[in-house]
């Protein structure tokens, strides 16, 4: 039916083409997971860039220091019994 030679060239293209599957199949996982990684990387630090008032911390992720509502500018804020207000303005 098939000679020696014949089925030996079949078995070596065959583990060629699997080799070179096999290639392409790492160098796109590569590329994705390094894709993916750079992605995570830049959504957890582009809030910390764009908005003053958020911070990362470990364990917690990224959080607000004002519980998610940024209020005013640069002025001081107090925490009283009735929330968040400003720190009036001293005498000098």
């Amino acid at each position: 039916m098939f000679t020696y030679d014949e089925v030996f060239w079949l078995n070596v293209t065959n583990l060629v083409l699997g080799l070179a599957t096999l290639v392409c199949l790492l160098v796109i996982g590569y590329v994705a997971f390094k894709e993916i990684r750079d992605r995570a990387k830049t959504r957890e630090n582009a809030a910390e860039e764009v908005d003053d008032h958020v911070f990362k911390i470990d364990g917690l992720g990224v959080t607000m220091a004002d519980g998610g509502q940024k209020i005013g500018g640069d002025e001081m804020l107090v925490v009283t019994e009735d929330g968040i207000e400003p720190l009036p303005a001293s005498k000098a």
